[in-house]
């Protein structure tokens, strides 16, 4: 019962939140801080959590030995989270390296136009 419990109940938190992302929906706070393309990144970085949440199930329900299926599935874990998390830290180094780039504009406009840059 609780192998087909846990593919469902995790699918119904985590692949809504993955999808609105992928489609570029996120809360007003995260927009401000965030591109569109890394709230794009992270939700494929979600789907990629996701799959890795469903594979030690899907693992004990294919047959294999349950040793097998243990090492197995936590070797493929740790690669799908790996994964996940070098999409969040490229997407946040991303974010980063086009605030760098931006701001030293935005205080040309400031300084150009007579203004106090703080």
């Amino acid at each position: 019962m609780f192998l087909w419990l846990w593919p469902i109940g995790w699918s119904a938190f985590a692949l809504p939140l993955a999808i609105a992302s992928l489609r570029g929906w996120a809360p007003k706070s995260v927009r401000r801080r965030i591109t569109p393309w890394g709230i794009r990144v992270r939700g494929v970085a979600l789907l990629v959590i996701w799959v890795g949440g469903l594979i030690v199930p899907l693992l004990q329900h294919s047959g294999l030995d349950t040793d097998d299926a243990a090492f197995l599935g936590a070797v493929v874990q740790v690669g799908f989270l790996m994964f996940a998390a070098g999409l969040m830290g490229g997407s946040q180094l991303g974010e980063w390296f086009y605030r760098r780039a931006v701001q030293p504009k935005e205080l040309d406009e400031t300084l150009s136009t007579a203004g106090r840059p703080w």
